[in-house]
């Protein structure tokens, strides 16, 4: 493993601030991190209900 450490020259911080994804800001912080997360939440909330009321019906 290389546990050595380069410091970046001022053109490579600046070059690496503009072309970093998260750095750049290229993305809406309110769908990644709040619409996405919610979708997730409700769909695995339906297939816990879903998965509920199979069981229910199965082994009634």
């Amino acid at each position: 493993m290389n546990t050595q450490v380069k410091n970046a020259t001022p053109q490579e911080a600046l070059e690496w601030s503009q072309t970093d994804y998260f750095m750049a800001m290229k993305f809406d912080p309110l769908v990644m991190f709040v619409v996405i997360p919610a979708a997730i939440q409700v769909v695995v909330l339906a297939l816990m209900l879903f998965s509920m009321m199979l069981t229910g019906i199965v082994f009634d």
